[in-house]
């Protein structure tokens, strides 16, 4: 190592060639770096103040000495504060050009930013990496406009240098000229012999840190002959890196940085951020990997990821709208799950359908915790954990998994909707939006310019106060900012706090169906309010799915135990369908809880054998009441409390089946069943069986 004092000028000045190897970073100083260095300047040029200002360090390896050509050297530190002195001599050497000082403008150009007896890559003192060439060589070139962050330095310094002082423009820029090559000093160190990639991870610049997509991007390219460094660039890396941008299409270090973090974890293993490098070079150091086929193997989980983020669209509308309804709750957390399923799909082992419902799976788990005042703390451990119960049937899989964690059941959800803070808590609009969409209206409202409107408004005005009686500020305090009260307008200024009867017009007219309903109130009080929020909670429940009875009341503990020394079951249910002259396999039905596992066998009845089938169990009766019944209001009325017992509605008809007993009553109920059809009773196979032989049953192991 030979380390020098030297300023900017003799650096530039030199026959020396400075090119930013392929395996640094993007340029990345942004506009808090760009006014730090103008600070620093413009306290430099204050009347007495002399002395240099030191700008960190410069570090060089040079490259392979060639006749007849200028020393080239690689910069493995320092980039970013070269890059940037040289955008700043292009800005000023573009303000002398416009003002007429053209000797100065000339020797900047000369002899600062090109060799101008050279030509082709050779030209430039500074030579940047492929990704940032093009805008730094159009800036050099006075083209406009100049596009990426460059061009952004460029606009940034340009504005800078408008302002100021109110010397002539030739003392003006002449004096920052001589500022600029004089008093900005570097050390500068020249490494002989060295690793250049070795040296660029060891180091850390004084502007922005290296981050994770930075290290793994020259681990990458270390594995790589350096002969092959700019096609394996072009043809492979740069692709990469090109899809991870942000909206001004600038390279997104923090999202590739995320994106290996997620493809690390998608396997089960926790990753904390801070450790995503030595978790990739943990994994691959010593591996005998080709960066090929590991740069292969990111861009195709890089074309999930994309999908997975909600950049470009799947090949699956509905896994299109699906990603769209879970990307709106903001969960990035479980990306790493994601990027597992997709790679699944990909290898033939999961459909499009299986993937939609994963998706409203984590949808429904999220939003009705959520709504329910659920932590959301410890999410990222929770969804990559998932990752390692993917085995035999996926969803069943997943499904138990979710309700091991605390996913809301249907009583909880649609009680804590009922009474949440909507408007203030988030997602109101998310949910309000999507419960709009949920009516699939042929044609339905554009909502861009909706904004959440409360129909008992925000200030009550008399009218408001004698509408809604003597209780009104407390109905005011407790309904105000509940779905209930809630819906969606373009023309809240005109229904402000207007009296209901004058609102119910507007809604009436409106193309928001949601609000067209609202024109079948009369009047609109706590009732109504009640009224309408649980009509909502009900259709939120559809759409952010979850199970349909408390977990804990389910039968459906796991093989620990229900927290009291007892183990607790689950049943499993086979059908055999030759006894009811029906040419069917057999069947086995074993839910995560007995009660759906009941309502699934009498729902697969009703398929097979017509739902006059469910009138016959009708006769088959417990203490609480009959089996099923079409309306339990009546039938599974409790007396005491007006109430009635739980039950699940059998799908595909418009019965309900009683699920407000043990396990063991529920055994009995199932094996009464085949006599009231007329089949014997081998039709059915009743077993009581621990969670953890469920799971076995449900994976075929």
């Amino acid at each position: 190592m030979k380390p020098t004092i030297s300023n900017l000028g003799a650096i530039l000045y030199s026959p020396s060639q400075y090119v930013i190897p392929v395996f640094q970073r993007h340029y990345r100083w942004e506009e808090p770096q760009w006014e730090k260095l103008w600070e620093n300047l413009t306290e430099l040029r204050q009347p007495g103040r002399t002395g240099a200002h030191f700008m960190g360090f410069l570090v060089f390896v040079p490259g392979l000495a060639q006749p007849g050509k200028n020393t080239t050297f690689h910069l493995v530190d320092g980039q970013q504060r070269l890059t940037t002195l040289s955008i700043l001599l292009i800005a000023l050497r573009n303000r002398a050009r416009e003002h007429g000082v053209n000797g100065l403008a000339d020797e900047i150009h000369n002899d600062y930013l090109v060799h101008h007896r050279k030509s082709a890559d050779e030209h430039f003192r500074l030579f940047p990496k492929a990704s940032d060439k093009g805008d730094y060589i159009a800036a050099i070139k006075g083209e406009t406009p100049v596009h990426g962050r460059i061009g952004e330095a460029l606009r940034h310094f340009e504005g800078k240098l408008n302002h100021g002082s109110a010397e002539s423009w030739e003392v003006k820029l002449q004096g920052i000229f001589d500022l600029l090559r004089q008093r900005l000093e570097f050390m500068c160190a020249t490494l002989e012999h060295e690793n250049a990639y070795n040296i660029f991870k060891s180091l850390n610049s004084t502007g922005v840190p290296l981050g994770s997509a930075d290290l793994i991007r020259n681990f990458v390219f270390m594995h790589v002959r350096p002969d092959d460094h700019d096609n394996f660039d072009r043809d492979l890396w740069r692709p990469l890196e090109s899809r991870f941008h942000d909206v001004d299409q600038n390279f997104d270090g923090k999202s590739f940085s995320d994106f290996f973090r997620d493809f690390l974890m998608r396997g089960g293993r926790y990753v904390r951020p801070a450790s995503t490098f030595d978790t990739f070079e943990e994994r691959y150091e010593g591996s005998g990997f080709s960066p090929m086929e590991l740069t292969k193997e990111l861009s195709n989980f890089a074309n999930y990821y994309e999908v997975i983020n909600g950049w470009k669209a799947d090949q699956s509308p509905e896994v299109t709208k699906a990603l769209a309804q879970l990307n709106a709750l903001e969960s990035s957390t479980t990306y790493p799950l994601f990027l597992n399923l997709f790679h699944r799909r990909a290898q033939g082992n999961l459909s499009d359908g299986d993937l939609v419902s994963a998706l409203e799976m984590l949808s429904g788990f999220i939003l009705r915790r959520f709504i329910c005042g659920e932590s959301s703390r410890g999410y990222g451990q929770l969804f990559v954990k998932a990752c390692d119960v993917l085995a035999g049937n996926l969803l069943v899989a997943l499904r138990i998994y979710l309700e091991s964690k605390g996913w809301p059941d249907l009583a909880r959800f649609k009680c804590a909707f009922l009474n949440f803070n909507l408007y203030q808590r988030g997602y109101g609009r998310v949910i309000l939006e999507a419960l709009e969409a949920s009516y699939a209206h042929k044609e339905p409202a554009a909502l861009s310019k909706a904004e959440i409107e409360h129909i008992m408004p925000q200030t009550l005005s008399d009218q408001w106060k004698g509408e809604l009686g003597l209780d009104a500020e407390k109905i005011h305090g407790e309904w105000l900012h509940t779905p209930g009260n809630l819906t969606l307008s373009a023309y809240n200024h005109e229904l402000w706090n207007n009296p209901f009867a004058e609102k119910r017009k507007l809604y009436a007219e409106s193309n928001i169906v949601m609000n067209r309903k609202l024109a079948d109130f009369t009047k609109w009080r706590s009732e109504e309010i009640k009224s309408r929020g649980n009509v909502l909670g009900e259709m939120a429940a559809k759409i952010w799915i979850g199970p349909t009875v408390p977990i804990a009341a389910m039968d459906a503990g796991s093989d620990v135990g229900d927290g009291r020394g007892r183990r607790q079951s689950v049943l499993s249910v086979v059908i055999d369908w030759q006894h009811t002259g029906h040419a069917l396999e057999k069947e086995t039905i074993c839910e995560s809880a007995s009660s759906a596992t009941l309502a699934k066998v009498l729902s697969r009845l009703a398929q097979v054998l017509g739902v006059q089938g469910l009138e016959r169990c009708s006769q088959v009766s417990s203490a609480r009441g009959p089996l099923v019944s079409q309306d339990p209001s009546k039938d599974f009325l409790i007396q005491s409390t007006g109430q009635t017992y739980q039950n699940q509605p059998v799908a595909g008809t418009q019965w309900f089946v009683l699920t407000n007993n043990s396990t063991d009553e529920k055994v009995e109920l199932l094996n009464a069943i085949p006599a009231h059809l007329g089949y014997p009773k081998e039709m059915l196979f009743v077993d009581k069986i621990t969670r953890g032989e469920a799971l076995l049953r449900m994976f075929d192991v």
